[in-house]
């Protein structure tokens, strides 16, 4: 094999490797600014987007631990890795799909953590909104 076709097939393999690294991400929100505020806050599906369609039963002391600054090895910690597919690459937004027992059976929200650029979350967002109020 020459080294022209190597160094050929070597470019075409880093290339896709890095259009994979987008794929199945779940950062949608638009206009994402530097210090991690969303210009519109948009949350993937759920039944199409999602590799954990279930969610999980979070544990709500260590929801209320979370607030701006947080680390995503710290948020990884209080909750757990993102429910979303979400790319490997200076990522800008986490998505989870967490369920809360309420009062005649369990209410499934949609929780939205942006990042800023040093990657320390600093917006959260619920889907509906008055999931804020379970905690």
């Amino acid at each position: 094999m020459s080294k022209q076709i190597k160094e050929a097939g070597i470019a075409l393999a880093i290339a896709a490797l890095l259009s994979l690294a987008g794929c199945g991400t779940s950062t949608v929100s638009k206009n994402i600014s530097d210090d991690g505020r969303a210009g519109e806050v948009v949350f993937p599906d759920i039944g199409k987007d999602a590799w954990l369609k279930e969610g999980t039963f979070p544990n709500s002391d260590n929801l209320r631990r979370i607030a701006p600054g947080v680390t995503k090895d710290q948020l990884y910690e209080l909750v757990g890795r993102p429910h979303f597919r979400e790319s490997l690459f200076e990522v800008r937004e986490w998505d989870y799909v967490f369920n809360f027992r309420v009062t005649g059976g369990v209410k499934t929200c949609q929780y939205k953590v942006i990042f800023d650029t040093a990657l320390r979350a600093q917006s959260f967002h619920w889907l509906p909104e008055d999931c804020a109020g379970l905690l």
